[in-house]
């Protein structure tokens, strides 16, 4: 994976971590995808539609979006979750239909969020159990060449 390259030559996450770290979290964190866009796209639907939500309803948000997202890890795209979410809420579902002409633009969206989370835990976790190469981390190796 190309991630696990950069982690680990510009980041310092040490090889090893990474080539595991990587591929994991890119099999079960899918928080763009999973958690944040089903989310705010159930409040535009129910805006959209003039369906108004109350604190409940946001609680359930958070609730289907948390649980969904370590159960939907596995699936790919977005629709899923966006499905279930309004099918919880009770909102329409011909409201995921005005989205899927965007989804294009708003996957890249999703995976930027994905692909930065799983950087960021990898690196984190790296730098709290010593591993982490923190001249490179910081960028001083190409200092200390040149």
């Amino acid at each position: 994976m190309p991630v696990t390259e950069t982690v680990t030559e510009r980041l310092g996450v040490e090889k090893g971590y990474a080539a595991f770290a990587i591929p994991l979290a890119a099999t079960t964190k899918m928080d763009g995808c999973a958690s944040i866009y089903p989310a705010l796209a159930a409040i535009f639907i129910a805006n959209f539609y003039n369906i108004p939500l109350h604190a409940a309803d946001y609680g359930l948000i958070v609730f289907v979006s948390v649980v969904g997202s370590a159960a939907t890890a596995g699936l790919t795209g977005a629709i899923v979750m966006l499905t279930l979410t309004l099918s919880t809420l009770g909102l329409p579902l011909e409201g995921a239909g005005l989205l899927l002409a965007i989804d294009p633009i708003l996957d890249m969206g999703r995976t930027a969020v994905n692909v930065a989370g799983q950087v960021l835990v990898a690196t984190v976790v790296a730098k709290r159990e010593g591993i982490l190469d923190e001249p490179a981390f910081y960028g001083e190796a190409e200092l200390v060449a040149a």
